[in-house]
């Protein structure tokens, strides 16, 4: 008998705010034992002694960035550093985060955007998937949108970059609430082609 593994994740969100019953709910499916880390993408308030609480007591990695309405210094007590970008790699992806008011792009903070696969970026609160070709290279930009304060017509979602086991990756926009699917695209890096379900 084939076993078969489940598929890896990362959980990506952004602007949360005070939200602390978004953040737990983010904070849950985090500790899955298939999450490789929760990427942050600003605008938390750690405050909040909720949220203080869950990421003083977290086991989970989280990886965020400072968003416009977060006080850097605030995260010191929580011996969390926060820059206003940062870049990682997970399952050969090399991903830039911020949160977009002053940063958009790893261009913008002065990197190559060709360097990077996945370019994440929250402030918005407007959930998005979209590809773009730079230099004959393929990115996707990911905005997770709002768990708790969506704006236009998006639901309060939150993100997945799910590691396949065929080599592809999956894209997806999720609904806070029970956790459906609300849009996603699979991209293959080991092949030219993208795929919008």
């Amino acid at each position: 008998m084939i076993e078969i593994k489940d598929e890896k994740f990362l959980i990506v969100a952004s602007d949360v705010h005070s939200d602390d019953q978004a953040f737990e709910l983010l904070s849950e499916k985090a500790v899955s034992e298939s999450c490789l880390g929760f990427l942050y993408a600003g605008d938390l308030n750690v405050e909040n002694c909720i949220i203080s609480s869950l990421l003083q007591y977290r086991n989970f990695l989280f990886i965020p960035v400072q968003g416009n309405c977060d006080n850097k210094w605030e995260w010191t007590d929580l011996g969390i550093d926060l820059p206003l970008y940062r870049t990682c790699s997970f399952g050969g992806l090399k991903i830039f985060i911020s949160h977009g008011h002053l940063y958009s792009d790893p261009e913008s903070a002065g990197l190559s955007d060709a360097d990077y696969d996945v370019v994440i970026n929250g402030h918005s609160h407007v959930n998005d998937i979209k590809e773009q070709v730079v230099d004959s290279k393929r990115i996707i930009f990911l905005n997770p949108g709002s768990p708790s304060r969506p704006r236009g017509y998006s639901k309060p979602s939150y993100a997945r970059i799910v590691f396949k086991n065929d080599g592809s990756v999956s894209f997806e926009i999720r609904a806070l609430n029970g956790d459906g699917v609300l849009s996603h695209k699979t991209v293959s890096f080991h092949q030219a082609a993208v795929r919008n379900d």
